[in-house]
């Protein structure tokens, strides 16, 4: 049996530690990430900030508004983020101290309904919270909502211009072709940019797929050699997420995007000169065509005025009805809420009744206990006084009798005292009686102390043998050595 509980404890903490195992290599690849994403966003954020949101941009000005908005967005996100933070905090304080007051737990009601405060007060702050971040999350969700239908109205209006657009040359009889749509926009592009624009999209970008640090890690180590090929070697000890292979992929991406980007550049300056020479003849034909396109334009207005007076009309209604049903929503909510407050209500009050109930029980319960408790200490203390009154009279009578027994033994001790002082008293009055009869006078003769006395003498007298059948040998004690020689 024991064997079988330390081989279960075994392996329930090899188990234990296989799970820390698991959970410490699924924390490690979460962290790496959550690095490899933030070294993402770090190089959107400074590809955004180059191209869109740089002073030596061409469309600078168009981008001064995102600038300002996404600066406003980026401020309101920090901010939400120290609100949110504070609120975490307060709230991971109750809890630390709601499991402080669980190490010193006292079976009290005042320690309890501490407790159920404390609990309380925490529930209510995570619901708040949660409330909040719902209410948050749902205004986003209705702002991408809106945003997107507002883009979809855009990518329409786009599309019906580009198919109401036609060419300006009214001597060809031929239909026109369609403007590019602006999801399309390298079809209005020389073809060496077209082919630049897509061999980056179809390479990952200006680096090729690579992240910034190991694209310029690259560039530094072949900027080092001078494009030699003995750079690889020192670029792999620097790379080491890269394999040789992969770096001189790279360099025939990189080569290559080099000789496109020359003939991107040559290709724009043939296209400016080329749109510089044809500047003045479409000048001259706008304004010959001026006046007709403006009355075309003038048409087209209109209807795209009532186009979008009409999209707005279903947007509103739209809107209108989302917000019913939102509403709808809400009541049915705040119904649902409102029916879960009465049923804990009813719940609370249940219980509180039931412990009503129990507490009156434990107090009938400990008022008959007591009153039993009180009534045998009541019966002990009878028993007591009756077995202490009881011992007393045993021992009185007990008392009495050896009092009796020794006053009786005392008597027969007199009496035997007095009787034996008679009995001496008649003996010495026979003595002195019979010393007035016979009067001794006896001589002193200390030669008599050595002589042998008279039974002695008579016994050495009688040593023959008495009566007619044989002497038979009667063994005697010896006699003593200092008596030895006196016969």
């Amino acid at each position: 049996m024991a064997a079988n509980v330390k081989e279960n404890e075994e392996r329930e903490k090899n188990v234990l530690v296989w799970r820390n195992k698991m959970e410490k290599s699924k924390k490690g690849e979460i962290l790496r990430e959550l690095r490899k994403l933030s070294v993402q966003v770090v190089a959107l954020e400074r590809e955004k900030t180059t191209h869109l949101y740089s002073k030596r941009s061409e469309f600078r000005h168009d981008f001064s508004v995102l600038e300002e908005l996404d600066s406003k967005l980026t401020g309101d996100i920090k901010s939400e983020q120290v609100k949110v933070k504070q609120q975490l905090e307060k709230i991971s304080h109750m809890v630390k101290r709601f499991h402080k007051e669980l190490k010193d737990v006292k079976p009290t009601p005042e320690f309890v309904e501490k407790l159920k405060v404390i609990m309380e007060e925490i529930e209510g702050t995570i619901t708040s919270f949660k409330e909040n971040q719902r209410k948050q999350y749902e205004e986003l969700i209705r702002d991408e909502r809106m945003t997107y239908q507002e883009i979809q109205a855009m990518e329409r209006k786009f599309d019906a211009w580009s198919q109401l657009a036609e060419k300006p040359d009214n001597k060809s009889k031929t239909p026109a072709a369609p403007l590019a749509s602006a999801r399309d926009i390298t079809k209005d592009l020389p073809p060496q940019v077209a082919a630049f624009e897509k061999f980056l999209e179809e390479t990952g970008g200006i680096r090729g797929g690579w992240d910034e640090y190991d694209h310029g890690t690259f560039l530094k180590f072949r900027n080092r050699y001078k494009g030699k090929i003995i750079f690889i070697k020192h670029a792999l000890v620097a790379i080491p997420t890269k394999t040789e292979e992969e770096i001189r992929d790279h360099e025939d991406w990189y080569q290559t995007y080099l000789s496109m980007n020359e003939k991107k550049k040559e290709s724009i300056k043939k296209w400016r000169e080329k749109k510089e020479g044809e500047k003045e003849e479409v000048l001259s034909k706008v304004e010959s065509e001026l006046a007709e396109d403006q009355q075309k334009e003038e048409q087209k207005q209109q209807r795209l005025k009532e186009q979008i007076q009409e999209e707005k009309r279903q947007r509103f209604s739209q809107l209108n009805a989302w917000k019913v049903q939102k509403e709808l929503e809400r009541a049915q909510a705040e119904e649902k809420k409102l029916r879960e407050a009465l049923d804990k209500a009813q719940k609370e009050e249940d219980r509180k009744k039931e412990k009503a109930e129990l507490k009156q029980k434990v107090e009938n319960y400990k008022k008959e206990r007591e009153e039993e408790e009180k009534f045998l200490e009541d019966q002990k203390k009878v028993w007591e006084e009756e077995e202490k009154e009881r011992h007393r009279q045993n021992s009185a009578r007990e008392i009495h009798r050896f009092r009796d027994r020794d006053q009786r033994k005392i008597q027969e001790k007199l009496a035997k005292e007095k009787e034996k002082e008679n009995e001496k008293i008649q003996k010495q009055k026979r003595l002195d009686r019979l010393r007035e009869q016979v009067d001794i006078e006896v001589d002193r003769d200390p030669s008599r102390l050595l002589k042998p006395t008279a039974g002695w003498t008579s016994r050495l007298k009688d040593k023959g043998p008495s009566g007619s059948g044989p002497v038979i040998q009667m063994p005697h004690r010896a006699i003593p050595s200092w008596r030895q020689g006196l016969t």
